[in-house]
């Protein structure tokens, strides 16, 4: 059987610092004595080549041995040391296998714990969704009720503003219709049929609003039909009224002596004249009809003056 090579001695050491299996110490002290081991083979040769019949010296003969042993020994380490590292890769093989199957259980452990704990995180979100969903249906009902004052207060403002520029006769004439229909509306709009108050006023006042849209519809349709009506109605009241005026401005002038009614003739026809005058310049109104209450009025009120005048001589 051959004896490996320098070479392959030198390159299995190398593969040897390499792979981890000996230290970079062990490997320089092994390499030194497979040079020696080298060197002293060479010397050897050439000492026979030379002197083929000569004797060797008897201390030569140690050293080859020697260096011999120094080889053998060599090769030995080298093969234990080989050895030592194909323990050491199945040593750390095992290690590893043992290290993956402590992440196998550690992993399924985890998984476990996480299952358990599953079910006792579940309440919790589940308290946590429906504390956003009762924040944001708090949110939803203060918007709701927001939008709802705003259009009561809107529509309260409409109906306002057509009652007051409604014809004063008309309104008049409307007046106690319309206080009954306002206590209609808080009765018919009382709401307690929900369980919150937001919810309730909510309802109340989608209710109001919803009641004035349609009185405000009445209304405007009302004070049309009406207006003729009422204004004929006045103006026939004033008729009398002012026939009636014009009695009793005649019988406080018929109770004033000859003697001074003498001396107020003049002024009082000419008053007459003045008064009528005066009542039939005023500027006319949108309609026929209120012209001539116009006119009534200002008639009843200069006759009503004078009669007051007149009664001062009556005795």
């Amino acid at each position: 059987m051959s004896k490996p090579s320098l070479t392959n001695e030198l390159t299995r050491l190398y593969e040897l610092l390499e792979k981890g299996a000996i230290t970079q110490e062990e490997y320089e002290e092994h390499k030194a004595l497979l040079l020696n081991q080298a060197r002293g083979a060479s010397s050897q040769n050439d000492s026979y080549s030379s002197s083929p019949a000569q004797a060797k010296p008897a201390s030569e003969v140690p050293q080859i041995i020697i260096n011999q042993s120094s080889s053998v020994a060599a090769s030995a380490s080298a093969t234990a040391v080989a050895k030592n590292g194909g323990c050491l890769k199945s040593v750390l093989a095992a290690i590893g296998f043992l290290v993956v199957i402590g992440a196998i259980l550690k992993a399924c452990s985890s998984d476990e714990k996480t299952v358990s704990s599953t079910p006792a995180s579940e309440p919790a979100a589940q308290i946590v969704a429906n504390a956003v969903n009762q924040e944001a249906a708090q949110e939803n009902m203060q918007a709701a009720l927001q939008t709802a004052k705003q259009e009561n207060t809107a529509v309260n403002n409409e109906i306002n503003a057509l009652w007051t520029d409604m014809d004063a006769d008309v309104r008049n004439h409307l007046k106690s219709q319309q206080l009954a229909w306002n206590q209609q509306k808080k009765r018919q709009c009382q709401s307690n049929q929900y369980p919150t108050p937001e919810q309730n006023q909510i309802e109340h006042l989608n209710c109001e609003t919803s009641l004035t849209h349609t009185r405000i519809s009445e209304l405007e349709i009302l004070q049309n039909q009406l207006y003729a009506e009422v204004k004929e109605a006045k103006l026939q009241k004033l008729r009398q009224e002012a026939n009636d005026s014009l009695e009793v401005l005649q019988a406080t002038w018929d109770s004033i002596p000859e003697p001074i009614k003498d001396q107020l003739s003049t002024n009082f026809k000419n008053w007459t004249k003045s008064a009528d005058n005066e009542c039939d310049s005023a500027k006319p109104a949108d309609t026929q009809l209120q012209t001539d209450i116009n006119r009534y009025i200002c008639r009843i009120k200069l006759v009503k003056a004078k009669t007051k005048e007149l009664e001062g001589y009556k005795i």
